[in-house]
């Protein structure tokens, strides 16, 4: 009975031990993930996935390399504020095309974040002139053109905007271009020389707010996770847009120099 006694007594500690060894394992796992998830850790695989070409003169390098990897890792900024995904990356370096540990994938300095993307008409709406670059159709609103986030002369992104401009505009969604208002509200759009009616969305939609930019997620970061995008954002050199795009939508130009 004292050597049932026993064995049953070691079973019993060995066991136990065992459940201290899993619970003690699966702390350090824990511990270890957050470790990894640290802002600094981030910012490191930021900065090395961050294309060559971005600016960092005077720049917090943490600031800047959580927004590379918040853009470059976790979202696709550049797949939408470019101008299309057969021109996202440089052609010796298109990932989708080969390997990238054959070819190191590289943006295309020609085209990150300088916007120029259609998404076409996000809702009804009324765009009056058939002739107008904004036309998607009768009894659709204006088509959508994706933003040139790129910095302007001042240095700050998307063509000067201030940090307490971009933090409202993802917080609440609200579009300070008012190009594509509601309709019945006298909508004018001017393009060039030629103007254009009734550039405007109808209910539901409201054309107050941005249809394409998924704001509604992205309102859920944290103020410093919004100041890291707005502070790498104005590492990106300036695109003037000079090109047939801009022509097209004069919006998308950009004053590089003062």
């Amino acid at each position: 009975m004292k050597l049932d006694s026993v064995r049953k007594s070691a079973v019993l500690l060995c066991a136990a031990g065992v459940i201290a060894a899993v619970l003690l394992s699966s702390s350090s796992v824990s511990v270890h993930a957050v470790a990894q998830d640290s802002d600094e850790n981030l910012a490191a695989i930021g900065l090395q996935i961050a294309p060559p070409f971005i600016n960092m003169n005077g720049k917090d390098p943490t600031l800047v390399g959580l927004g590379s990897y918040i853009i470059n890792g976790e979202t696709d900024c550049n797949g939408c504020h470019g101008s299309s995904p057969a021109n996202e990356f440089l052609p010796a370096n298109n990932p989708y095309h080969r390997p990238p540990n054959n070819s190191p994938m590289q943006f295309n300095p020609a085209t990150y974040l300088a916007g120029g993307r259609s998404f076409g008409a996000a809702g009804p709406g009324t765009v009056s002139d058939p002739k107008s670059p904004l036309y998607a159709g009768p009894g659709l609103g204006p088509i959508i053109i994706a933003r040139n986030l790129t910095p302007d002369y001042t240095g700050n992104p998307a063509g000067g905007m201030d940090l307490y401009t971009f933090m409202s505009i993802i917080r609440t969604g609200h579009d300070f271009d008012s190009r594509h208002p509601n309709c019945g509200l006298n909508s004018v759009f001017l393009l060039g020389d030629v103007t254009y009616t009734d550039n405007c969305y109808s209910a539901p939609v409201d054309g107050s707010l941005l249809q394409v930019m998924p704001w509604a997620k992205f309102r859920n970061m944290t103020d410093y996770q919004l100041t890291a995008i707005w502070t790498y954002l104005s590492t990106v050199p300036c695109n003037a847009h000079n090109d047939t795009a801009g022509d097209t939508y004069p919006w998308l130009k950009n004053q590089c120099t003062q």
